[in-house]
Order: C-alpha cells, then sequence, then structure tokens
C-alpha cells in the first residue's frame, strides 16, 4: 500500500540560534507560497510538516498549505523553555490550529519534538545541545527511562491542553531514545533516524510500533549530503563548526548527494513494505545552511535538506536548486501518487458492478 500522507517538513523559523534568534532569519510569504507549490507540484507530496516558533509564520504557512491542498501536520517549537512556557505556546497553537480546521478539517497537531531534549526539566543539561550530547555518554544513555518517565508526564499535560483548544487529531515526534506512552495521541509519531547503530534492528524496532492499535507516521527521517552522512544520521549537521564568526566545515569531508537519495529511496521503500501511515522527509529546505564550491565552507552538505540554498551576494536574497534526493523523493512520491489513484479508480469500479 502507498504511504497516505507523502510529506516533508518545512520549517518556518526556529530559535536554534544561541542569541534566541531564528533559523530562518528572513521571512518571504510570497517565497514560501513558491516553495508550498514546488512542494505540492514537484515533490509530489500530500502532505506537509510545518514547524517553528514565530505563530504569525506557522498559521501563514498551514494556511497556505491547506488552501493549496495539501494536510497540514502543525508543530510548534520553542526551544529551551521550560514547561509553563511550552504549555503556553502550545495553547496559542492549538487555537490558532482549531481556527484553521474549522474552515478545513486536513490538519493535525503535533505538540513537540523531542522534547526531553529540546525542552528544560527532563534532562540536566544547559541547552539543547549539552542535552543532546549527554545522550551520547555511558553515563547518560542508561537513565533514558527516567527521562522518558518525566516526559510521559509532561506530555500528559500537553494533551490535555492541545485537547482544550483543538479537537482534531493528536500526535508527538518521538526521539529514538524515548520510551513514549502514546495513550494521550491518536497517531504514534516517530522521529525515526537510521544510522550505524540502529540499522540492523531498525525494522524490527519499526515493527513493534506498527503492531500497535494506532497508525504510525515517521514525523523525521533524514540523511545529510556526504561521504559517510548515513552512518551519522541526525549527528550530521555536528561536522560545523560554529566558533568562529562564519561557519565552516570541520574537516575533510566530501560532499555526496547520492548518500542522502539512496538513504532517503530506502527508508522510504522500508516505510512502504511496513504498512506506515506517513512519512515526512527532513527537510525541503535550510536557508541557513547555504552551499559553496568551497569545501570547507560548504555547509549545505551538513544538513539535510532536499535542495541547496545559493547567495548570489552575503545578505541577499536565495534561490534554490534541487538536489538528487529531490528528484529521488519526487520519483517516488510521483509512482505512489499513480499507483494510489490506479487502486482508487479499481474501487470505484467494484462499487459499480452489478
Amino acid at each position: 500500500m502507498p504511504l497516505t500522507h507523502r510529506g516533508v517538513n518545512y520549517d518556518t523559523g526556529t530559535n536554534y540560534m544561541a542569541d534566541g534568534g531564528l533559523s530562518r532569519q528572513n521571512w518571504d510569504a510570497d517565497v514560501m507560497r513558491g516553495e508550498l507549490r514546488a512542494i505540492r507540484d514537484e515533490l509530489h507530496c500530500t502532505s506537509i510538516g510545518v514547524f517553528g516558533t514565530d505563530l504569525d509564520r506557522l498559521g501563514q504557512t498551514a494556511e497556505a498549505a491547506l488552501e493549496g491542498g495539501l494536510q497540514v501536520w502543525l508543530q510548534p517549537r520553542l526551544v529551551d523553555a521550560g514547561p509553563r512556557d511550552t504549555l503556553a505556546h502550545l495553547a496559542k497553537a492549538a487555537e490558532l490550529a482549531e481556527r484553521l480546521r474549522t474552515r478545513n478539517s486536513a490538519i493535525h497537531l503535533n505538540v513537540g519534538c523531542e522534547l526531553t531534549v529540546f525542552s528544560e526539566g527532563m534532562m540536566p543539561g544547559a541547552g539543547y545541545a549539552e542535552r543532546a550530547a549527554r545522550l551520547a555518554t555511558l553515563r547518560g544513555w542508561p537513565l533514558t527511562p527516567l527521562y522518558s518517565k518525566r516526559l510521559n508526564r509532561f506530555l500528559r499535560q500537553a494533551a490535555d491542553v492541545a485537547r482544550a483548544e483543538f479537537h482534531g487529531q493528536l500526535t508527538y515526534g518521538a526521539g529514538l531514545w524515548e520510551l513514549v506512552d502514546w495513550k494521550p495521541f491518536d497517531i504514534i509519531g516517530l522521529d525515526y533516524y537510521r544510522m550505524r547503530y540502529n540499522r540492523a534492528k531498525y525494522v524490527t524496532k519499526l515493527r513493534k510500533f506498527t503492531r500497535q492499535d494506532k497508525p504510525v507516521v515517521i514525523v523525521e527521517f533524514g540523511c545529510a549530503a556526504f561521504d559517510g552522512a548515513a552512518e551519522a544520521g541526525p549527528s550530521a549537521h555536528e561536522i560545523i563548526d560554529h566558533s568562529g564568526p562564519v561557519p565552516r566545515i570541520d574537516g575533510p569531508y566530501t560532499r555526496n548527494e547520492q548518500v542522502q537519495a539512496d538513504q532517503l529511496a530506502d527508508l522510504i521503500g522500508i516505510y512502504d513494505e511496513e504498512g506506515v501511515h506517513g512519512a515526512f522527509v527532513f527537510e525541503f529546505i535550510e536557508p541557513a545552511h547555504p552551499h559553496s564550491a568551497e569545501p570547507h565552507h560548504d555547509i549545505d552538505m551538513a544538513g539535510y535538506s532536499l535542495v541547496k540554498i545559493i547567495h548570489d551576494t552575503p545578505d541577499g536574497p536565495y534561490r534554490w536548486e534541487p538536489k538528487v534526493a529531490f528528484h529521488t523523493v519526487a520519483k517516488l512520491y510521483g509512482a505512489q501518487k499513480a499507483l494510489g489513484m490506479q487502486m482508487q479508480a479499481a474501487q470505484r469500479e467494484r462499487e459499480l458492478e452489478p
């Protein structure tokens, strides 16, 4: 069966930056609408994961996507906030999502992303980077059940806050280390990256979710575009050195767009075979990760986007070009679209038979 939700993630600007700035500094609604058209018409997506911090941007993008015929999975992000601020931000996003849902029901709400890392209070650390680093230590990894217990307590609150405003379906984007109690949610949502350590059991562990009585959606999966990126998974961006005035690639890494394309093709095939309800590539575009012909300044190779950003002038507007992975995903999603149409036509014929 083809994926019901063939999707890609779209960042409207998230407060990842050390100074509290957004990952997408400049915002142009016309540019956004053009990128949504490419997502629908060129990538052949049926769905889009819209995430970010600024609620006005989230609302503009979600509304434009719905008007364009895309299913929307809305996810507010408020990085490094405490529980009270996170819940207040979620409540406003849920109210926004409900206003949109009353006009178009093709919208879901995702209450958060990997909150043990991206929010304060569930595991030690002064910021999300420090908390993520802790997970990779012999001291931190064995404590994931404790962190998950705290997470589930918070997620019950988050679900209650969301349902007080939003009357559609809820999910959450769970990290690989998070042991989530899915009772408060309608859909199991997984940030399900593949890398060296989980490659052998990747499908086996996925089946533990698909055999439950709720649909499974891969909220995030992705790969960067350099030799070795498939083994690095979601930590591929760590080859970027941010210590200087200008970010640079820290080491002799070789750009390889085919690595990204092959990984995504393999994973889409797995999700199709395993009966996953939907999957969202991470991500369509990363304006803060420009491409350069000079390898040490080619920040794009360490990002996860399907298109590469090109600046004709350092502070000017950008243009984008598809990577190899863009064409690969478009071909696979297009084939699934055609198969779905054939199946619908066959079903209609059966219904008309005397």
